[in-house]
């Protein structure tokens, strides 16, 4: 088998074809998973106070730093 440049061009093309069907066949997929990464990275910031509001509200009160509480 002879492969001259007019064959090699076209399994070129053909290579080429099939990536570019192959990208808009996943395309709507490929649009979904992006939407839904922005959506959630919107929803984070959106809960960002909310989340550092409850962590705070958590959040033990210290232990004293002296060791006065021996003495109790």
């Amino acid at each position: 088998m002879v492969l001259d440049a007019s064959a090699v061009l076209a399994l070129i093309g053909g290579y080429v074809a099939a990536a570019v069907g192959v990208f808009v066949l996943y395309l709507p997929v490929i649009i979904l998973i992006l939407c839904l990464l922005l959506a959630a990275g919107l929803l984070q910031l959106l809960a960002w106070p909310f989340i550092v509001l409850i962590r705070k509200i958590r959040r033990k009160p210290e232990s004293p730093q002296d060791s006065s509480w021996l003495l109790h």
